[in-house]
């Protein structure tokens, strides 16, 4: 499975294994034991890391629900917005009390900062799972990783405002007229909660500085041979990434004032 087959199976589904996944798979186990809706681990078989960095096969429940490009047009909403912060919150919190098991092996290196807990480090809508109009559920946390709360804001935020060009918005992001981004930054606020109470500057260093360092996660990811990052940077991605980072530092300030 060294090309990050994802095989579904009524509700299995199993995908490779990584040197981190047992970890991850202590956090699910957390999570759902605080109510959170997040995959059931079921297994994980492990084994010398080989092409792409792939250690072996785990296999977890499915969140029910519609995700993936089907996400978009239930994200434009405010009310599904709202929810999606909510949740974000509400996993958040959970995670703060989590202890990592001795030997403990993340993805990435935990990031410092204030409001410390684990980040689920890619939570985009496609990545939630979507019911009756609502984010109730978060899968895929291969690239969790302690850190601020923030940064996994600031990382949801640049998906769901969105910040991309009014084209893309359109074309991409589902939605049927160009977002008033600075009124869905106050619907997200509202929905994360107490805590949230962020001015548009930091917002906006946020969100630049989580681009930047999305960039170089996926860079990091290709050059072990992980995929699906190894394919996106053969085919273009850094490029198309630095584009898309130096239109948002010229219109970022514009678009959420």
């Amino acid at each position: 499975m060294s090309d990050r087959r994802v095989e579904v199976d009524g509700d299995l589904v199993r995908r490779p294994a990584y040197p981190w996944t047992p970890t991850v798979h202590a956090l699910l186990r957390h999570l759902r034991g605080k109510g959170l809706e997040v995959p059931e681990p079921l297994s994980c078989e492990l084994g010398a890391s080989g092409e792409g960095g792939v250690a072996g096969v785990e296999v977890v429940r499915l969140v029910e629900g519609v995700a993936g490009k089907d996400a978009w047009g239930l994200q434009a909403t405010d009310r599904g917005l709202r929810s999606a912060a909510t949740l974000l919150r509400r996993i958040h919190d959970a995670a703060r009390s989590f202890n990592p098991p001795p030997g403990a092996v993340w993805a990435f290196p935990a990031i410092a900062g204030e409001s410390l807990t684990v980040l689920h480090g890619d939570p985009g809508p496609w990545n939630m799972a979507w019911r009756d109009g609502l984010a109730v559920g978060l899968f895929d946390w291969d690239l969790a990783r302690p850190g601020p709360a923030l940064d996994d804001v600031a990382y949801a935020l640049d998906y769901l405002l969105p910040l991309r060009t009014d084209e893309d918005c359109l074309r991409w992001h589902g939605f049927t007229q160009v977002p008033d981004r600075g009124a869905r930054l106050r619907v997200f606020l509202d929905g994360y909660g107490p805590g949230a109470d962020l001015d548009l500057a930091e917002v906006a260093a946020a969100i630049l500085t989580r681009k930047h360092r999305t960039r170089e996660e996926v860079a990091d990811l290709a050059a072990r041979g992980i995929e699906p990052q190894r394919t996106w940077v053969a085919d273009g991605f850094l490029a198309e990434a630095d584009d898309h980072l130096a239109w948002a530092e010229s219109n970022i300030e514009r678009l959420l004032r």
